[in-house]
């Protein structure tokens, strides 16, 4: 038989359904058979061809190629059967290292229809595995069944190829599913009964007598049912059964030898017979069985072996044949029963706490007939338990029932402590009738906390301070305290700083020994005397209660301001003003201001009075309840009319007050009459002008004031101009009143005339007002010349 190897890669096939053409030459004129192997995704199929020419064989591969741009790496493995070498290659064996074949399998019968893996593993002199090693399969002449499958993880230089008798693969180069390093697989069928001879060829092997690896199995249409392991209670029987049928139609097979055997454990034998071993045949439902005693009740395991074997048949030459074998293991366990019970460490009188019990069956057998008793000691009072307990006094108990191996079952007990101390609280387990117990305790420490509420805050307060209040909790007892609620309602005509009537505090939990403080402040809306009042409350019902008393007092200014009713424009003003407490506090940094009134000006203040940008400020210190501070304020008045005086007092946490006082000022008017002539002497013919001024010196506004001048033969009126018209009669002229002038103030007239006549005049010019009904009068002389 001769092989040909060729390697090939197609790079960027163009599209699918591409068509490959090999040529072979050289292999004479027998049928060749091809098999394409890809290492991409791409499908394979197995190729054949008849040469034209005893030199050539063409054969075509129609490829379905998944993917375009995938490298195509084939390997093509060719056999010409014909021919007469008998060489396995074209080169001598590769310098791999190889040194041994051998072959694992899995048992020395296999049952027709059913696929067996067989595993090659290739070693080097050191016995160290070999990779990438080729690994020839092939079924000897003569053997049953046919190659299934291959390994097809080795490496690419290793030509991979399988028929029904044939196989090409090569060693790992890591682990796999079914080979490891240096190791590769095949798998064979038999539909037929008969035996398999395997052969494992490695050329790559120098020495000739290692390069090869045999395996026989002997393929059976047979199917075996073993009996299953099983544990049991001691002292009891376990019968084992073997069923034998066809593997391909499942028809009995009777006449089987089934071989039982006691190979180890405690004394134990089969019945019927009473040996520890005892052969059966199948009957005619393939059925071969026996059981297993105990010789005494002991616990431990038992290793059966089983053996089925077809026996020789002497008519048609047929030796025996070994069908089956297994080990089936039987555990012998005596019942036992436990119990644990958990308690908390620490409790706190009153509070609910909990007990768990769990009863727990042991490993390989149940556990009958299971109670559990718990007796409470004194001092821990009963509540409830699931499972409900039966209750006799103190003691609680429960019928649970059987137990399955490792099974449990849990009860959870909830009591109560009525008094503080060390409990040891113990529960019991029997089963079995009694013959089985064990018991279990759980210590637990009650303890009490005490709650203790204090409540501090000022004696005494005016009404604007902050009344600042601490709130401290403590816990005096040796349990911790849970749920702890402070609330303070402060009494009416407190509020707090968010305008609240009430604060609340919460403390998860006060460790014993510990305080936690609470800082609030109040406001008072009034004066008066209040009792605040806290209350303190934790789980268990404790309760405690303070309180704190503050006076909040109020200092209330009283300002009294008076002067005299009337003053002249130009006198003194004397203002005395008394600033009174009349509240229950203190008035602290008391303030006394004065803004002097328009038409004043300040003279002077008693008591360190000063003047700052016409205010007159007194500092009055302390002022106590029913306690007066008088001042006195001088002023100049530079004006008549009304002026209208005010005080105001103020202080730390008193309100500001104030009182005015209010004095006429009166001013007396005094009017300056003159006249005098613009031009003088005059020369007749020519004008001349009179300039009356009228000022009004006095303090106090003139009315209606009148202007008449008469004049002389010797002159003529022309014209006349001033704040009122004038009227000529005759030689008098006369303005229209002047309603008001003010102090200080000028009012001028103008009169011009004519020279008509020589000679020294004499012109009169009179003033009558509301205030002086005797007329003023003012004569200007001027000469007239021709």
């Amino acid at each position: 038989m001769k092989y040909k190897n060729l390697h090939f890669w197609i790079q960027n096939a163009p599209s699918q359904n591409s068509q490959l053409i090999f040529t072979i030459s050289g292999l004479g004129g027998a049928e060749n058979t091809a098999l394409v192997r890809s290492r991409s995704p791409l499908d394979s199929e197995e190729l054949t061809g008849n040469p034209s020419t005893p030199e050539t064989t063409k054969m075509k591969a129609n490829l379905i190629l998944n993917r375009t741009g995938w490298a195509l790496s084939c390997l093509l493995a060719v056999a010409a059967c014909n021919t007469t070498t008998t060489d396995r290659g074209e080169s001598s064996p590769r310098a791999t290292g190889a040194h041994s074949i051998s072959i694992e399998e899995a048992s020395d019968v296999g049952r027709t229809g059913q696929q067996v893996v067989y595993v090659a593993t290739v070693k080097d002199a050191a016995g160290t595995p070999v990779p990438h090693v080729r690994v020839e399969w092939l079924l000897a002449q003569g053997s049953v069944g046919s190659i299934l499958d291959i390994d097809r993880q080795g490496s690419s230089s290793a030509h991979q190829h399988f028929s029904s008798n044939y196989a090409v693969t090569a060693t790992n180069a890591g682990d796999r599913e079914r080979a490891g390093e240096g190791q590769t697989w095949c798998s064979v069928i038999s539909p037929t009964e008969g035996t398999l001879h395997l052969i494992a060829y490695c050329p790559d092997i120098q020495d000739a007598a290692r390069q090869q690896a045999f395996a026989t199995k002997a393929f059976r249409d047979v199917s075996v049912a073993m009996p299953k392991a099983a544990t049991n209670r001691v002292g009891t029987d376990q019968p084992l059964s073997v069923k034998v049928t066809r593997q391909s139609d499942g028809t009995p097979l009777a006449g089987q030898e089934v071989t039982f055997q006691v190979v180890d454990g405690p004394r134990a034998t089969f019945a019927p017979g009473g040996g520890s071993t005892v052969t059966v045949k199948t009957d005619a439902n393939g059925m071969a069985g026996t059981t297993l005693k105990q010789v005494q009740p002991a616990t431990g395991a038992n290793k059966v072996a089983i053996r089925v074997v077809r026996p020789a048949n002497e008519k048609c030459c047929e030796p025996a044949a070994l069908l089956a074998e297994d080990t089936v293991i039987y555990s012998w366990v005596a019942p036992s029963i436990n119990i644990a019970k958990v308690g908390p460490a620490r409790a706190v009188v009153g509070d609910e706490f909990q007990y768990d019990i769990q009863v727990k069956a042991g490993t390989g057998i149940s556990a009958r007939g299971v109670t559990v008793t718990d007796t409470l000691p004194a001092g821990i009072r009963y509540v409830r338990s699931t499972p409900p307990a039966t209750v006799r006094g103190q003691s609680l108990s429960w019928n649970l029932g059987d137990l399955a191996q490792n099974g449990s079952k849990k009860v959870q007990v909830t009591v109560t402590a009525e008094r503080t101390g060390k409990f040891t609280n113990c529960a019991e387990v029997k089963a079995e009738g009694g013959s089985l117990s064990d018991k279990d305790c759980a210590d637990t420490v009650v303890t009490a906390p005490k709650l203790a509420l204090s409540l501090t805050g000022p004696a005494e307060v005016l009404k604007c301070d902050p009344i600042e209040y601490k709130l401290t909790v403590s816990n005096g007892g040796d349990a911790p305290a849970t749920n702890v609620k402070i609330s303070d309602t402060l009494p009416n005509g407190l509020v707090t700083a968010d305008s609240k009537n009430a604060v609340n505090y919460t403390v998860a939990s006060l460790p014993a020994g510990q305080s936690k403080s609470f800082t609030f402040k109040a406001s008072a809306l009034r004066g008066g005397e209040f009792t605040n009042r806290a209350t303190a409350t934790a789980d268990g019902g404790l309760k405690s209660e303070a309180s704190a008393k503050t006076v909040v007092r109020q200092p209330v200014l009283k300002v009294a301001k008076s002067g005299p009713e009337k003053r002249f424009v130009g006198r003194p003003v004397v203002f005395d003003v008394t600033v009174t407490n009349t509240g229950d506090g203190l008035a602290r940094d008391t303030v006394l201001t004065d803004r002097l009134p328009a038409g004043t000006e300040f003279r002077s203040a008693s008591d360190g009075g000063r003047l700052v940008e016409g205010v007159v400020t007194w500092n009055l210190g302390n002022l106590a309840p029913k306690a007066s501070k008088k001042v006195r304020l001088t002023v100049m008045t530079s004006q008549s009319g009304v002026v209208r005086n005010t005080a105001t007092a103020k202080a730390y946490c008193a309100d500001a007050v104030s009182d005015s006082a209010e004095t006429r000022v009166e001013g007396i008017p005094a009017i300056l009459l003159e006249v005098v002539d613009v031009e003088d002497p005059v020369e007749v013919g020519t004008n001349t002008k009179y300039v009356i001024t009228v000022t009004n010196q006095g303090s106090a506004p003139a009315s209606n004031i009148r202007i008449t001048l008469t004049l002389p033969r010797q002159i003529q009126y022309v014209s006349s101009d001033g704040p009122t018209t004038a009227r000529s009669t005759a030689n008098q002229l006369s303005f229209a009143p002047l309603a008001t002038l003010a102090p200080k103030a000028k009012a001028t007239f103008e009169v011009t005339v004519k020279a008509v006549g020589e000679g020294d005049i004499r012109t009169k010019v009179s003033m009558v007002s509301d205030q002086s009904s005797v007329p003023v009068e003012e004569t200007e002389s001027t000469y007239l010349y021709q």
